[in-house]
């Protein structure tokens, strides 16, 4: 049994020191701007701006914050409540598979009036920002209706996944 527990402790050693130093990239998005700023730890010197995609993808280079809580996708605009009329500008956050992001807009009854899809700047387990304009069909005035964004099951690129929504009202 003592070989065991000297082999363990080896084990546990050689592990610990293959973990390497923190040499993440944090990205953080400056207050009001569509673009993000960066930093880098433990001597990582970048000779010029960092990107969260690589140069060839066709994903923008903006990388965003991860959301407090495991969420996995955020409405940031339009607010909660908002006097919506088509078309609706919808941006937020989000990690999904393959950076695909679905913005739809139903009534109170959960009908949908109008749907459209974009991809966000990072994709899973990145987080990146998303833009999309919705035109929809069927809001009636004062009555209530939803937001809600998510990303879709890379199987089938349908199935939603992570979901998030807001209440608003039709303008």
């Amino acid at each position: 049994m003592k070989g065991f527990g000297a082999g363990l402790v080896v084990l546990v050693t050689a592990m610990l020191a293959g973990c390497g130093g923190d040499t993440t990239t944090t990205f953080v998005l400056e207050s009001g701007s569509p673009s993000a700023t960066t930093s880098t730890k433990a001597g990582a010197s970048p000779s010029g701006p960092v990107s969260a995609t690589p140069a060839s993808s066709s994903l923008p280079a903006t990388a965003a914050t991860a959301i407090p809580g495991n969420v996995k996708i955020i409405i940031d605009s339009p607010d909660a409540s908002t006097a919506i009329s088509s078309p609706i500008e919808v941006s937020g956050t989000a990690s999904v598979d393959k950076g695909t992001v679905v913005a739809v807009v139903l009534d109170s009854a959960g009908n949908e009036l109008g749907r459209a899809t974009t991809t966000a700047s990072a994709v899973k387990p990145d987080y990146g920002h998303f833009d999309v304009s919705v035109t929809f069909t069927g809001g009636v005035s004062g009555q209530k209706g939803q937001v809600k964004v998510f990303g879709v099951s890379p199987r089938d690129g349908t199935t939603p996944t992570s979901y998030y929504f807001i209440q608003i009202r039709f303008a």
